[in-house]
């Protein structure tokens, strides 16, 4: 009788359990179309915390300034079937989307839960720059292709210079973020004379048109700047490269309050002079995939010392050029491009972010800053 007792009590169990069997609900996916072109942004109620993409086709990253926001760009054109994106927010929100390819995607830009109207479309010419005046200092800038350069007008927080590089068929985009955090973005088309080339943007909340870069330099305040560099010795910091018999090196790295100063030497150990056609400095991936879309971020030089038009054969030159300070997010690099005229000796140097955070102060030396920190931490334990 046993055995059919036991029989009967897992029965029993069994059609117990099986009342309790677990229910699994799918979570729809939301349709995202991305394109080659422009570049998508979602922008969330909160914070983004986690997001995860299935596959490679797709690139995507958090704006660094915006945590709110994730910028999404198509790896190449015409990629295959669908990917898909996995976003959770600091509300604890769990947002999916299916990816596709688009040539020309119906958005630009989604606020999740919010409306997203059509974006304006504004020309851009090769001949003419196209000013954009925003109601606030711009923190955040993109734009969707290499066919058009951006750049921060020189001394000005809140004017964005637009220029199409060459004549192109497909529109792209140009996205940015204000101080406080509004978001905007614009279409870009082809136009080789534009008759209009300078837009307020908001223009009821601008108070002023030009919102002056407060780190500007006076010519005295450069002078004693200059005066104090020239008193320090390069460093042997092992930053450097060269091509060609031309050697490039930076030799020191400075901070003074909100300004970051890089001293470079060039150097020209050929039987030709080498002169420079332009110098550029970007933030970009440190590495880039084949086929990727690349996104740079200029970093427009505010004023230079001693720049090299020409560097003669058998002689270097040492020059200083100062920039508005940064660092460098994870997974970037700061790239020095220094281009010959007429010539090949090109240099594309990657810079990390761990040399800028041992910049050196303009008015205190290293030695006097070690000796000065030594003396607090002194000071700090006769305290206790």
């Amino acid at each position: 009788m046993r055995p059919n007792r036991i029989y009967i009590t897992g029965l029993f169990l069994l059609v117990f359990l099986s009342g309790k069997a677990q229910k699994i609900e799918e979570l729809p996916a939301v349709p995202l179309q991305i394109g080659y072109e422009k570049t998508l942004h979602l922008i969330f109620p909160t914070e983004v915390k986690y997001f995860s993409i299935g596959g490679e086709d797709v690139i995507g990253e958090k704006v660094g300034n915006c945590p709110d926001i994730i910028r999404l760009k198509a790896a190449e054109k015409d990629f295959p079937g669908e990917t898909n994106l996995s976003v959770v927010t600091a509300d604890t929100k769990f947002y999916s989307y299916s990816v596709k390819y688009s040539p020309n995607p119906a958005e630009s830009y989604v606020r999740i839960g919010k409306d997203s109207p059509a974006p304006h479309v504004l020309p851009v010419g090769k001949d003419k720059q196209m000013f954009l005046i925003f109601p606030a200092a711009v923190i955040y800038v993109d734009y969707g292709n290499t066919s058009v350069e951006v750049e921060k007008a020189e001394g000005v927080d809140n004017i964005l210079s637009v220029r199409a590089t060459e004549a192109f068929t497909e529109d792209t985009n140009i996205s940015a973020v204000i101080e406080g955090g509004r978001f905007y973005t614009f279409d870009l088309h082809y136009a080789p004379a534009p008759e209009r080339f300078s837009f307020v943007i908001d223009k009821e909340d601008t108070r002023q048109v030009a919102i002056l870069d407060e780190k500007e330099r006076s010519s005295g305040q450069k002078e004693r700047i200059r005066e104090a560099i020239a008193k320090r010795l390069p460093l042997n910091l092992g930053l450097k490269d060269g091509n060609a018999g031309i050697e490039f090196e930076i030799g020191n790295i400075f901070i003074d309050k909100d300004i970051l100063l890089l001293r470079m030497t060039l150097t020209n150990r050929s039987q030709i002079g080498y002169t420079t056609d332009f110098m550029r400095f970007y933030i970009q991936d440190a590495k880039i995939r084949k086929k990727t879309a690349v996104q740079q971020l200029e970093q427009n030089v505010l004023f230079t010392f001693d720049y090299p038009e020409e560097v003669p054969a058998h002689e270097s030159r040492t020059f200083t050029v100062a920039m508005n300070k940064f660092t460098i997010p994870d997974k970037k690099r700061l790239i020095i491009e220094i281009q010959e005229k007429n010539g090949g000796r090109h240099f594309l140097y990657k810079l990390k972010n761990k040399s800028l955070l041992g910049a050196e102060e303009v008015f205190r030396s290293r030695q006097e800053q070690e000796t000065e920190d030594e003396a607090d931490r002194i000071l700090r334990r006769i305290a206790r």
